[in-house]
């Protein structure tokens, strides 16, 4: 069965069982945190309160919502298609709450967005800005965090928005506009070391040249067929999350490590790192916002969609 019809299945019982939008918070911040202790503690609640109102869900719906045992605890198909739910129901709540108490003549309430720390330094404040003069009374949260995690936390229902890399092929229940196209590069250090002398030959033996890699994501993806198609077998120095601890390795003289084009453009250690010039290329990079479909029905979300187009 899959996750669709588990969700259709899920709508068709809750339409006939509505649950109370407490339990359906509850129930949500359980599934993001998956730790009972951790959500009693954020919602003031105890860890028994917590457990009886995944109980009394469970027999609800007469399915179970978790997986647990005495170390973890994951969402079953069927918790994350009521995790779906609970997200969506609770944030169509919100707007019917904010125009009773505001009216309907402009947006008021909130919109969570996730973006790494580049997307926040470079094209994205001129787009919130735009959005904001024209909806002042939205508030805007916005989280930051490795951009290898911006789909994830879309999925899991944790903000309404992610700036993300784009892969070629978009899930299909995602809704997708590309903002920032830019190249990947190789970087090294400016200054003079073993590593730089490496890539300064002429021809360039890139099965010796120490990498800092990104642990995983469309770049690690994109360095790995560039090696695979020359038959190298590369030398991994180490393997990081983040852009930035990319960089600050690479300005050490470490290694030559692999970021887009404007994450040096607009880091604070541009003037230690230089871009290396390699054919064919390493291939272009597309940054774009992402959202759920059906999530554009929303209007506060509808509206920021069209802000940034």
């Amino acid at each position: 069965m899959t996750f669709w019809h588990h969700y259709v299945a899920f709508y068709a019982t809750l339409k006939n069982h509505p649950m109370d939008h407490d339990s359906l918070r509850v129930f949500l911040h359980l599934a993001r945190s998956l730790h009972f202790g951790r959500t009693a503690k954020a919602l003031h609640k105890s860890v028994s309160a917590v457990s009886r109102i995944v109980q009394r869900l469970e027999e609800e719906i007469h399915k179970p919502l978790f997986e647990r045992d005495n170390r973890t605890v994951k969402l079953t198909a069927h918790g994350e298609a009521l995790a779906r739910y609970a997200s969506d129901a609770l944030a169509r709540w919100k707007d019917f709450e904010d125009e009773l108490r505001h009216g309907t003549d402009s947006l008021h309430g909130s919109i969570s967005v996730f973006a790494s720390v580049t997307a926040c330094q470079s094209f994205l404040p001129p787009l919130l800005a735009r959005f904001r003069e024209d909806h002042p009374q939205v508030q805007i949260n916005l989280e930051t965090g490795y951009a290898v995690d911006a789909l994830d936390k879309l999925k899991d229902g944790a903000v309404d928005v992610a700036v993300a890399a784009l892969p070629e092929r978009i899930p299909t229940h995602l809704a997708s506009r590309v903002i920032a196209v830019t190249p990947l590069t190789f970087v090294c250090s400016t200054s003079t070391s073993d590593v730089s002398r490496q890539v300064d030959r002429r021809d360039v033996d890139w099965a010796k040249v120490p990498l800092v890699l990104p642990a995983q994501g469309l770049e690690r993806v994109a360095v790995d067929k560039w090696f695979k198609a020359r038959r190298i077998r590369p030398t991994i120095y180490s393997e990081v999350m983040g852009n930035e601890a990319i960089l600050a390795l690479v300005s050490t003289g470490t290694g030559v490590g692999v970021v887009p084009a404007l994450v040096l453009e607009k880091s604070p250690l541009r003037g230690d790192i230089r871009s290396i010039n390699v054919h064919p290329a390493l291939g272009e990079f597309r940054v774009g916002l992402c959202t759920e479909r059906r999530a554009l029905a929303q209007p506060i979300i509808s509206a920021f969609w069209n802000a940034m187009g």
